[in-house]
């Protein structure tokens, strides 16, 4: 399918237009929180501006706050040492297949070595980052037969677009490219001549340009021509960015007619748009750090001020006799100035204004302050948490108790971003290594699609701690009444129990039984126990016979007529 090309450069300028609302923002965000992240597309040579420390920064709390807060989710979520994730059947089937739970474990430890393997956890670091900071982040999947590749979009060079369920299905990425990459990258066939062109002179192949990665849904433009059965759902289009100014419809070096690179499509959307808090039916997120983007704006200019009392008080300002303006004053250590006292009652030197120990006390007391609100809208306290060298064992139940307030101010944000960012990504990379060979061979050939990811990262178990607890609160209650009504007991299901308990904590799969092995087992323990209580019955009755013949031997052998027992009963009778 052929699509109309400058359609869809319209289609991104219009998202550029919409997203301009928080170009400024944006570059507020970038100068006090993460510098170096953002790229303004507006300007043509943004690409060759380096991006060092605003020089202006006085006071470095938003950005050493933006670092704890992505290192925290990125340990708290996805730590690389520790697993975060496993695979489990969708809808908890009351039966399972045999060895079905042994090969969701196999498969979760497979998926985590490929996951090491590939770039995925430097980039998802980066996108921590890019959430905390702007709100909105952008990460790429794809995979070939080196297997799994993340790209992690800079903010500024994407637009994104949704649908009517608030989901992210569109992006526009802008990509800054030589001409020589474009030949190595794309079919040469579909590279302009004046791309061509340029490469065979070594002076013009660093030249840029640049070029759009477009990925949307196909039927968005299923008006342009026909849809062949074997178009994948998602298309994707490669184009070179064209400009409207040149009227001759050929390409120049300062841009000109668009021109389409290469098409293709995916049958599951390739990217990850997360949000951190959006409004409504907003493209683009709200971050911590635009909540307290005032905090550490008021900041920068306290630390200026406290920064020029500190000056003062260690190099004040002076006034100076006039008899020595002839010889000049030395105030460096060991410096001697000379004047006649005589002629002037004054101390020749002396400082104008020095600021006194109090003031100095207030504006840091103040600065602490300010520093305090920021720290907690980043939540830096609770991602400590993970950082803190001498608690590098905490467990999740220690983090719900102490961080409880915290942990319900962020859950609805970690909702959203195993819904938004580490589900799909599992759920796209199973089904990338399920096309390219790479999954253990189910047993019995068994459906694998059906498949679902529960999370047990350690912010995840924090979570649910307080429904673990729950859970055991329950049992002690009713064992502590079963001791004085043992009727109790059989109000509890056991299994059901034991069940929701190791679900709670985020047990492998692999712990549990199979259904039918333990119907066995309790069938062979109930014929176990038939088989002994039959064995303790026949038991007793042998007992008994043995008795009753004891009795009666002695009875034969009692001699009659010598005062027995037996005479009495006979004489009775």
């Amino acid at each position: 399918m052929t699509f109309d090309i400058t359609r869809l450069q319209t289609r991104y300028e219009e998202l550029r237009l919409e997203r301009s609302g928080f170009t400024e923002v944006y570059r507020e965000i970038a100068r006090l929180f993460a510098p170096g992240r953002y790229r303004d597309d507006t300007a043509s040579d943004y690409h060759l501006r380096p991006y060092p420390i605003d020089s202006k920064l006085v006071n470095s709390t938003g950005v050493l706050s933006l670092r704890a807060m992505a290192a925290g989710l990125h340990g708290g979520m996805t730590s690389p040492v520790r697993p975060w994730f496993r695979l489990v059947l969708q809808g908890n089937p009351t039966e399972v297949p045999e060895g079905l739970n042994a090969w969701l474990d196999l498969t979760t430890q497979v998926m985590q070595a490929v996951l090491h393997q590939s770039n995925f956890y430097s980039a998802v670091h980066g996108l921590y980052a890019d959430l905390g900071a702007f709100g909105t982040g952008l990460l790429v999947e794809t995979a070939d037969e080196d297997g799994i590749h993340f790209h992690l979009c800079n903010p500024g060079e994407f637009v994104i677009d949704i649908n009517s369920n608030n989901e992210v299905d569109t992006f526009y990425r802008r990509i800054h490219m030589t001409a020589r990459q474009i030949v190595d990258t794309f079919n040469n066939k579909n590279v302009p001549d004046f791309i061509k062109g340029q490469c065979e002179h070594t002076r013009n192949a660093t030249a840029r340009y640049d070029v759009i990665h477009a990925v949307f849904p196909r039927n968005e433009f299923k008006t342009l021509g026909r849809i062949a059965s074997t178009d994948k759902p998602y298309a994707s289009v490669y184009f070179l960015l064209g400009s409207s100014s040149s009227s001759t419809g050929e390409l120049t070096g300062l841009g000109g007619k668009p021109s389409v690179l290469e098409e293709g499509g995916y049958d599951i959307f390739p990217a990850f748009a997360p949000r951190w808090d959006i409004s409504n039916s907003d493209r683009y997120g709200i971050s911590p750090a635009m909540q307290v983007l005032p905090d550490c704006k008021m900041l920068q200019a306290m630390t200026t001020t406290l920064r020029k009392l500190q000056h003062k008080a260690a190099d004040p300002p002076l006034v100076v006799d006039q008899s020595l303006r002839a010889t000049g004053v030395r105030l460096t250590p060991g410096g001697l100035s000379y004047f006649d006292s005589t002629r002037t009652g004054m101390t020749p030197v002396a400082p104008i204004h020095q600021p006194d120990a109090q003031t100095l006390q207030y504006s840091m007391q103040a600065i602490q302050e300010v520093q305090e609100i920021i720290n907690n809208g980043m939540y830096v306290e609770l991602f400590r948490t993970f950082l803190d060298d001498e608690r590098h064992n905490v467990t999740a139940t220690e983090i719900s108790a102490r961080q409880s307030e915290k942990l319900v101010l962020l859950g609805p944000v970690l909702e959203r971003l195993h819904k938004e960012l580490l589900q799909p990504v599992i759920q796209r990379t199973f089904a990338l290594m399920r096309e390219w060979g790479a999954l253990p061979s189910p047993p019995n050939n068994v459906d694998i699609i059906n498949v679902d990811v529960t999370f047990e990262s350690v912010l995840a178990q924090a979570q649910r701690a307080s429904l673990s607890a729950n859970i055991e609160q329950g049992v002690v209650f009713v064992g502590n009444l079963a001791q004085m009504a043992p009727e109790a007991l059989d109000l509890l299901n056991a299994d059901s129990t034991v069940r929701a308990y190791l679900d709670r904590v985020a047990a492998p799969a692999s712990m549990l039984r199979e259904q039918g092995e333990v119907e066995m087992i309790r069938q062979r323990r109930a014929e176990q126990q038939a088989q002994q209580q039959q064995m303790a019955v026949g038991n007793q009755a042998l007992a008994e016979a043995g008795v009753l013949a004891d009795a009666a031997k002695t009875m034969g052998e009692t001699r009659l007529g010598q005062g027995s027992m037996l005479d009495n009963l006979l004489g009775g009778a």
